[in-house]
């Protein structure tokens, strides 16, 4: 790319973004994300995933969490936190609103669930697992791709009389979840505690979940991986398989870092104009 976007945080998709299952992580990353957070860049993990599964994975890697990454952690597609070396801080005010919208929406679609699974059914779509979580929503587990989009169709228009809800799919599980939060929200809030404008912001994404911080309504810049309906990457940004997603555009914005037969250290990063932020500072 001609010029290299002012990037001062990295919201990054957990499983087939950052995390490749049997592959771990990728080779250099550990390099790279030392070498962004010395360049003042914050870069943080925003997953459907409870926070203590992705650390006990990475711990399993190799990458202790906090040192030198995430910087911060949107889990349930809902909360945020801030990650010290020994410490995890709230987004108190923005966790306690959107908790308790979560206690109206899942007791709104408790009092549904047994009318939605007979509807589902007579419709022919037949789910393998349903969970109603207090701290997520509704998670339905379908067999094929497309029954999970069949389901999703009948969610969104049984949804659509409920502002709380949201309903969207992620390869074989539909949901409703929290319309005030998901992704996109939750990444522009923590980059406005942050003092970080949205054009100074990369998403990183590689399923429908990720929409609402791929798709531009945010102003982010994005890379996806492509799937059907995924937004594709801004102009410049690459569009690699997931398990070079981090490696490629880390190594655009701290060049110096490049892969594991290339560099035999940290180089020096380009700098960003703040400072890495202090927990205790905010």
């Amino acid at each position: 790319m001609a010029e290299t976007p002012d990037i001062r945080m990295i919201g990054a998709d957990f499983d087939g973004t950052l995390w490749g299952g049997a592959e771990g992580l990728p080779s250099g990353l550990r390099r790279l994300l030392v070498a962004l957070r010395e360049g003042g860049v914050e870069a943080g993990l925003v997953s459907g995933r409870y926070w203590w599964e992705m650390r006990d994975l990475l711990a399993g890697a190799g990458l202790e969490w906090g040192d030198p990454f995430p910087s911060f952690v949107i889990t349930r597609e809902t909360f945020i936190y801030w990650i010290g070396l020994d410490a995890m801080e709230p987004d108190q005010d923005w966790n306690e609103a959107r908790g308790a919208e979560l206690a109206e929406l899942t007791a709104w679609l408790c009092r549904r669930e047994t009318e939605w699974r007979l509807r589902l059914e007579s419709a022919g779509l037949r789910p393998k697992r349903w969970w109603l979580w207090g701290d997520y929503g509704l998670e339905v587990w379908f067999e094929t791709v497309e029954e999970t989009a069949a389901a999703q169709a009948l969610l969104v228009s049984w949804c659509a009389a409920q502002p709380l809800a949201h309903a969207h799919r992620n390869r074989c599980l539909a949901h409703v979840v929290l319309a005030t939060a998901g992704k996109g929200a939750c990444l522009e809030r923590a980059a406005a505690t942050r003092g970080v404008a949205p054009q100074q912001v990369l998403a990183l994404g590689d399923s429908l979940n990720d929409l609402t911080m791929l798709d531009g309504g945010c102003g982010f810049h994005a890379a996806a991986r492509s799937r059907p309906r995924c937004a594709p990457p801004a102009a410049g940004w690459p569009s690699p398989p997931p398990a070079t997603a981090w490696p490629r555009c880390c190594s655009t914005l701290a060049p110096g870092v490049g892969s594991a037969d290339r560099a035999a250290g940290v180089q020096s990063p380009r700098r960003s104009r703040i400072a890495h932020a202090n927990l205790t500072g905010r």
